[in-house]
């Protein structure tokens, strides 16, 4: 498994923190969401994952093909205009 993170800390509009990691082994590509409130989660990469989900069902307000959601979390973040925002975030990253 190849764990890839882009090193960036987000923060939504509510002051929430989340990073992002993406798993890119071949015929597994998915990214991860993680929550955290400590920096010393985010260095360690110990934050409280939010969803995963394939890079290759990136669907607009779809939530039926995340993996390992943790649905109150996803609420507690902004749902769909979350999510959204971090499937713009991942497009962006995958494509740099």
């Amino acid at each position: 498994m190849a764990i890839v993170n882009n090193g960036t800390r987000f923060k939504t509009k509510a002051g929430k923190k989340y990073y992002i990691s993406a798993d890119n082994t071949k015929n597994f590509e998915t990214y991860s969401v993680f929550s955290f409130t400590d920096n010393s989660d985010f260095v360690n990469k110990t934050g409280t994952l939010i969803y995963t989900e394939k890079i290759r069902n990136l669907k607009k307000g779809a939530t039926d093909d995340l993996i390992d959601d943790n649905a109150t979390l996803i609420d507690e973040y902004g749902s769909i205009d979350f999510l959204n925002t971090v499937r713009n975030q991942v497009i962006k990253w995958v494509l740099q």
